[in-house]
């Protein structure tokens, strides 16, 4: 007799790939995220050069915190849009990141944190929440609209 119940292992592999391939996105971003960029740029002159023009200032460097991990948040919260529904938690495992991003640094800095590196998990801070509030208020329009 045949169980009705029971889903065929490829739809099963299925779900998983297409579950996985839908947060490629979020896991590229990630990686690029964690990634010592500054190590590149001490390795690879010209990107160190690059480096040294985009992040000239304390304001630029702070934007550029703020911009990545707004950007960070935006897909995490498409990708995972169960996070919605809990903010707790989104701050916390994406705050996780931007302790990750200071600790590669750390590491190939050969240094521990300081105030700067507190200073650029604010601005990391910044931008999730203006992430987070980008996309409430994105669905507060949406529902509004189609009420």
């Amino acid at each position: 007799m045949r169980d009705t119940n029971q889903v065929p292992i490829t739809t099963q592999l299925t779900g998983v790939s297409s579950s996985f391939v839908r947060r490629v996105p979020l896991l590229a971003l990630l990686a690029l995220t964690l990634f010592p960029f500054g190590w590149l740029g001490q390795l690879w002159p010209a990107f160190g050069r690059g480096l040294d023009v985009v992040f000239s200032t304390d304001g630029r460097h702070a934007i550029g915190h703020a911009a990545l991990f707004c950007l960070l948040g935006l897909v995490a919260l498409g990708v995972l849009p169960r996070l919605r529904e809990r903010p707790g938690r989104y701050f916390s495992l994406l705050l996780m990141a931007g302790v990750g991003q200071e600790f590669f640094q750390m590491l190939y800095k050969g240094r521990l944190l300081w105030f700067d590196d507190s200073r650029d998990l604010l601005t990391d801070l910044a931008g999730l929440v203006l992430a987070f509030v980008i996309v409430w208020r994105w669905g507060r329009i949406w529902s509004n609209h189609h009420d």
